[in-house]
């Protein structure tokens, strides 16, 4: 569990010389070789990790040595005893994710600036040249962090990059020792989850993770999902799981404001808010320190309080956030907001707090700048989330100007929320939500759909605004082919089934440029242009 030396499983072992070959029970295996009678058990010219004969061993313990396997029964001697060392000493375990996390990394070219830029540290690797620069107040947070929790490094990134990022965090192995899991020692390529039974045999109810990925972790309760840094442009994880979509809970920081994150301030307030709740109960449930791992108290339920304390009390209205069609309970913003404590409703009550709105201009939010109440764009709720606490809804203000211009929902932009951890919804059901969404996104009239109020029916005024730009439209497309006749402009022509799209089809004019995908020239599925990248717009839970 400690992630330590191979010699601290050799209490349970005896020397060669006082264990019977043929008596053995082969409880400790290193490289298919017996640490306790000293025999080869890897038959001649047999494979790695080949038996000859039965052994009890098949647990690997150790971080960066997965050749070394112990019995079940002996790793839960040794778990157990972690355990308690940990609860003596008043700790928690912190599993660190490297890449977006805390660091940001590019093997591409870079002119650095020792002057202008700190904490990027250039080195070679397998002939490649590396630039990685730390998060800002990586180094203080990773030093308070090491009197609550015993951290370890766990990362896609392959052996020797592992150690040599742990290497420029922790150069005197005080912070994480040896307890490094890179992606060779992984026993997935697609989940780190796996091999928390072997870290952790008795259970993981100490351990609390930070990565900038859901995906990974299952959706863990034990996650607490931290914006994706990002320092050098166009570069994202260059150690994220083959085939995997890039994430993220908010839009990432590039180059200029990534100097001025502070996000590790916000999480290590949240993590030492938890590891001292943590205590208090434990100090409350007065629980001996005994061999009983399944009646210590789970971290993962203070985790969830603290939570769903973030936004308790705040009744939340939607509009224009959740597409018509859409299953407002299973939507992505629903889902978040429960999480962090709030209550989402249909319909106005004395008790809403706060209308969360994609545009300015519809009822529902007039209706709560009437009633004094609190109108925020999208933004409030991530911005809440990101930092796990209530943030100044003036800062978020929904007004004419803080809205896009397209009046599309925000759900449809890039900026979207990914549900790190939804007990109320089993993870199976996750990716079928997902599929859900996409196919309400995908259909037609997103534009119109995304104007309107859920539930909101549409008005005279809005059935003769739209008959008067019906007539406008098709005067302009009768001009248009007269003008082509002439030769004197670019031709359009009229289709009248493409009503709902501005009802011409551009054959060239910068004029009408944009307008199949609506008023922004997007629409959800399609890949938009966000600056420097190129990225698919997808829901991601």
């Amino acid at each position: 569990m400690s992630g330590k030396k191979p010699a601290h499983v050799s209490h349970s072992s005896h020397s060669h010389s006082e264990v019977n070959q043929d008596e053995c029970k082969h409880e400790i295996i290193m490289k298919d070789m017996c640490a306790a009678c000293g025999k080869d058990l890897r038959p001649k010219d047999g494979f790695v990790g080949q038996r000859s004969e039965p052994s009890t061993a098949s647990v690997s313990m150790i971080h960066h040595v997965p050749e070394l396997l112990i019995s079940d029964t002996l790793a839960k001697e040794i778990g157990e005893a972690d355990e308690v060392n940990l609860l003596n000493s008043r700790k928690l375990v912190l599993l660190v994710d490297l890449d977006q996390t805390i660091i940001h990394t590019t093997n591409r070219p870079f002119q650095h600036d020792p002057n202008k830029q700190a904490d990027i540290t250039r080195f070679t690797l397998c002939g490649s040249i590396y630039h990685t620069k730390l998060r800002p107040k990586t180094r203080e947070f990773l030093e308070r962090m090491a009197t609550m929790f015993e951290m370890h490094i766990i990362t896609y990134g392959q052996r020797q990059y592992a150690h040599k990022i742990a290497d420029i965090l922790d150069p005197q192995h005080k912070l994480f020792g040896y307890r490094i899991l890179s992606r060779d020692e992984l026993f997935s390529a697609t989940h780190k989850t796996r091999n928390l039974k072997a870290l952790f045999p008795t259970g993981d109810n100490l351990v609390v993770i930070i990565d900038d990925r859901s995906d990974v972790w299952q959706y863990s309760p034990a996650l607490i999902q931290i914006k994706p840094y990002r320092f050098f442009k166009e570069v994202g994880d260059i150690n994220a799981p083959r085939g995997a979509r890039e994430q993220a809970l908010l839009p990432a920081d590039i180059d200029e404001d990534a100097e001025h994150d502070t996000i590790l301030d916000e999480i290590s307030r949240v993590l030492t808010n938890i590891h001292r709740k943590y205590y208090e109960l434990f100090q409350q449930s007065d629980q001996p320190l005994v061999k009983a791992p399944d009646k210590i108290l789970d971290v993962k339920t203070v985790i969830a309080e603290e939570r769903n304390q973030v936004l308790k009390g705040c009744v939340i209205v939607l509009s224009g956030i959740v597409p018509m069609n859409a299953n407002l309970e299973t939507s992505p913003v629903y889902q978040l907001a429960k999480q962090f404590g709030a209550k989402i409703v249909s319909e106005f009550s004395d008790d809403v707090t706060h209308v969360i709105g994609a545009k300015w201009g519809t009822n529902k939010v007039h209706q709560a700048v009437r009633n004094g109440m609190h109108a925020v764009t999208l933004q409030w709720l991530y911005a809440c989330v990101e930092r796990w606490m209530k943030v100044d809804e003036m800062e978020y203000k929904l007004t004419e100007e803080s809205t896009p211009s397209s009046g599309k929902s925000l759900m449809s932009s890039k900026i979207v929320s990914e549900l790190a951890n939804i007990e109320t919804i089993k993870r199976e059901t996750l990716h079928d939500m997902e599929h859900e969404v996409d196919e309400a996104l995908s259909e037609g009239d997103d534009d119109e759909e995304s104007t309107k109020d859920e539930g909101e029916s549409e008005t005279e005024a809005d059935t003769e605004e739209k008959e008067i730009a019906s007539s406008s439209r098709k005067r302009k497309a009768d001009t248009g082919r007269g003008n082509a006749e002439d030769g004197s402009k670019k031709s359009r022509k009229y289709i009248p089934e493409a009503e709902d799209q501005g009802g011409l089809e551009d054959l060239g004019d910068e004029e009408n440029e944009g307008r199949q995908f609506g008023d922004d020239g997007d629409s959800e599925g399609e890949e938009r242009d966000y600056g420097d990248e190129r990225e698919e717009v997808i829901f991601r839970f």
